[in-house]
C-alpha cells in the first residue's frame, strides 16, 4: 500500500537549531535537530562551504511538501480504484480451491443476514431477487439500507414479487422508493421460488427437504455454472412478469384491456370448472385477493355476478392475451 506522510511535526531541538541558522551560527552535521529541518525541507547545506547551512522560508516548504501530499494522495485513490478487481480475481482463485464449499448451509436470521450483507458488498453488476411471499418490516428496513447503496454503487437491481403484494402498502412504499432510484420491480401471479443472487457469483436459495422454518435457513451457493442455471431460472420468470412502479392496486399497464393479469389467470381457471378458492390456490394466490380482483373487475365491466363475467370472457380480446 502507498505510504502516506507522516503529520508534519518539529522537536524543541529542532526548532532550536533552525534560529541558530538563522542566526548565522555554523553548525556541525551531527547538530542535534539538524536532521529533522533538512528532512522537511527547513534547512539546506551550503554548496561550497563546510559546516554552514541556509534557512529556507517556510512558505517555499509548504508549497513542496502539499505537492508531496498530492502526489500520496493521487496514489492513495488509484490503489483504492484498483482494490475490487484485483480482489475479485482473488476470489476467483480462493473460490476455486476450496469447491468443496461452493455450498453452505445457513442456520438462523442472524447468519443468513450477514452473509447476504458480504455478498452485497461483493456484488458488482447486479441483484436479482424474488421474494414469493409477504415481507417484514424488518426485511424492508434493511432493503431500504442496502439496496440504495447497490443502486449507487452502479448495480442493476431486479426485484420480483408476487402480484398479490400490490395491495400491500409498506411494500408499495418500498417499491415506489426503489423505483425511483433506479430500481426494476416486477410482479408474477404464479407461484416462483424465493431466489436472492448478486451477479453469478453467489445465490441464496430456500432449503426444500427440512422441517425448519423456510425464514430460518438458507442455502449458499457459490459454484459459478450452478449460479448461472439460478439466474436462468429467475430471468425466465421474470420475462413473464409485470412491471411494477409501487403504490396500491394492480393497476392495467395496458390502457386498452380490461383485465390485468392476475384477474385473466383466475379467469383462465374458473373457465375449467374451479371455483374462486380453488382457481386462487392455482394461482398462486389468496382467496380474499381473488375475490377483490373479481370484484374490481365486475366495476370495470359494470356487470353485478360473476356468471355475466364469465360469459363476457370467452369473446373478449382480453382472453387472447398471454399471460
Amino acid at each position: 500500500m502507498p505510504q502516506v506522510p507522516k503529520l508534519p511535526d518539529l522537536s524543541p531541538q529542532a526548532v532550536d537549531t533552525y534560529l541558530r541558522i538563522l542566526a548565522g551560527d555554523k553548525l556541525a552535521p551531527t547538530t542535534v535537530g539538524l536532521e529533522e529541518l533538512v528532512d522537511v525541507g527547513l534547512a539546506v547545506a551550503h554548496p561550497y562551504e563546510a559546516d554552514v547551512y541556509a534557512a529556507v522560508e517556510p512558505r517555499h516548504t509548504y508549497a513542496h511538501m502539499v505537492n508531496l501530499v498530492h502526489q500520496q494522495l493521487t496514489s492513495v485513490t488509484a490503489y483504492v480504484g484498483a482494490l475490487p478487481d484485483f480482489l475479485l480475481q482473488l476470489r476467483d482463485h480462493y473460490d476455486a480451491a476450496r469447491a468443496t464449499g461452493s455450498v453452505e448451509l445457513l442456520t438462523g436470521k442472524k447468519l443468513i443476514n450477514t452473509r447476504i450483507s458480504e455478498q452485497a458488498a461483493a456484488a458488482r453488476s447486479v441483484v436479482r431477487t424474488a421474494q414469493p411471499g409477504q415481507r417484514t418490516a424488518d426485511d424492508l428496513t434493511r432493503s431500504r439500507t442496502r439496496d440504495p447503496q447497490a443502486l449507487a454503487r452502479g448495480l442493476a437491481l431486479r426485484t420480483l414479487y408476487h402480484s398479490s403484494v400490490r395491495r400491500v402498502a409498506n411494500v408499495g412504499d418500498w417499491a415506489h422508493e426503489m423505483a425511483a432510484a433506479g430500481g426494476e420491480i416486477r410482479t408474477l401471479n404464479t407461484p416462483f421460488p424465493r431466489i436472492v443472487m448478486y451477479d453469478t457469483q453467489a445465490a441464496f436459495i430456500p432449503v426444500h427437504n427440512s422441517e425448519v422454518d423456510a425464514s430460518e435457513e438458507a442455502v449458499l451457493v457459490r459454484d459459478h455454472l450452478v449460479c448461472g442455471f439460478i439466474a436462468a431460472v429467475f430471468d425466465l420468470f421474470w420475462q413473464g412478469a409485470d412491471p411494477w412502479l409501487g403504490g396500491r392496486g394492480s393497476a392495467n399497464p395496458d390502457g386498452t384491456l380490461n383485465t390485468n393479469p392476475t384477474q385473466r389467470a383466475v379467469l383462465r381457471q374458473l373457465c375449467l370448472g374451479k371455483n374462486q378458492k380453488q382457481a386462487a390456490k392455482a394461482c398462486g394466490i389468496s382467496t380474499s385477493w381473488a375475490n377483490e380482483q373479481m370484484s374490481d373487475l365486475r366495476k370495470t365491466l359494470d356487470v353485478e355476478t360473476m356468471n355475466e363475467v364469465i360469459y363476457w370472457w370467452p369473446t373478449s380480446p382480453d382472453h387472447d392475451v398471454k399471460p
